[in-house]
């Protein structure tokens, strides 16, 4: 019965004390550098690295008009949903044919070949942000770098 008691006591006043702690505590942060400190514990799903982040662009420049914004598809019938067509449960395509497809094209259904503008660096940076989408990992809209947010913060 004492035992119970003491556990208990001990409970509240642990619990007052940290109450206490939180209230009086000094607000030293700016509400900005408490967003960011917030944000650099929680997983960021837009923060990428360079690789996948260029491959966003190249997206946005050549290949969101047939195959959507973000790589969701719908905007052309012929051009299909590409995180599906990467996905495990989807068509599960391998890099090496994502690779042949973006440089050759397939003139039949309408895919034009990027060789001409695009390298084979730049269609792997393509396939990169394609598969971030398809994983599930990166959601949808403008991602960002590690580096952008540390030039933000000087």
């Amino acid at each position: 019965m004492r035992h119970k008691h003491v556990v208990r006591g001990g409970l509240v006043g642990m619990w007052l004390a940290v109450a206490a702690s939180v209230i009086w505590a000094p607000q030293v942060l700016p509400r900005s550098a408490a967003v960011a400190a917030t944000r650099d514990t929680l997983r960021d799903s837009l923060l990428v690295p360079d690789s996948i982040y260029q491959g966003w662009k190249w997206w946005h420049v050549y290949c969101y008009r047939c195959h959507g914004e973000d790589a969701i598809g719908g905007v052309n019938p012929a051009a299909p949903d590409l995180r599906w067509a990467l996905s495990a449960s989807g068509a599960n395509f391998p890099r090496d044919s994502f690779v042949n497809t973006a440089l050759n094209g397939r003139a039949a259904k309408g895919m034009p070949a990027w060789k001409v503008l695009l390298d084979t660096s730049a269609i792997h940076e393509l396939y990169l942000y394609v598969k971030a989408r398809s994983d599930g990992w990166l959601k949808a809209g403008r991602p960002h770098r590690a580096s952008d947010l540390q030039t933000q913060r000087k």
